[in-house]
């Protein structure tokens, strides 16, 4: 019982607020937060960005109210499954694999993320390993689905983690102009 009045304070004192990356709404400024299990999360509205979620943190993000998981990482680069886990648990499990290290970003990678923010149910969490692929293709996902300006995405995808991956997401958002 404590883990789900805990759960229940943590969905409530983290706040959904509006969808993220709907067209014509300001995108909030991401912010670092706490989950248990989720290393380096980072919330931008009601989408959390982050690092790889352990198996048990997976159950708890159902408790606080989770309803969807994006993940960025590649076949192989798990030795437990992740989809299982998130369907036991009765959450969407959706794969866009980004291999690392990233020498580019691709139309299919940005087409399935721009349709996983589209229609999954939310609060929604995106994640790779350590939080940089996915900040990177959730910054080209807001310049080229969301009509974010080229450098305000760059900012935002380096806010919510982006780092190595930065170079490929800037040739690819300039190659796109």
């Amino acid at each position: 019982m404590n883990r789900l009045v805990f759960a229940a304070f943590v969905a409530v004192a983290v706040g959904w607020g509006p969808v993220a990356g709907v067209a014509g709404e300001k995108i909030p400024e991401p912010k670092s937060i706490w989950i248990a299990g989720v290393p380096n999360a980072v919330q931008v509205g009601n989408v959390v960005l982050s690092g790889q979620p352990s198996a048990e943190a997976i159950g708890l993000l159902k408790i606080q109210g989770y309803r969807t998981i994006v993940s960025a990482r590649a076949a192989g680069e798990l030795d437990w499954d992740e989809a299982a886990e998130a369907a036991k648990n009765g959450l969407t499990f959706i794969s866009i694999p980004v291999p690392s290290p990233v020498t580019e970003i691709t139309d299919e990678q940005v087409a399935r993320l721009a349709e996983a923010m589209q229609k999954s149910k939310r609060p929604i969490l995106l994640h790779c390993g350590s939080g940089n692929r996915i900040a990177g293709l959730w910054a080209v996902y807001l310049a080229e689905h969301e009509g974010v300006p080229v450098e305000r995405a760059l900012e935002l995808g380096q806010k919510a983690g982006m780092r190595s991956v930065r170079a490929a997401v800037e040739k690819r958002l300039h190659s796109h102009r």
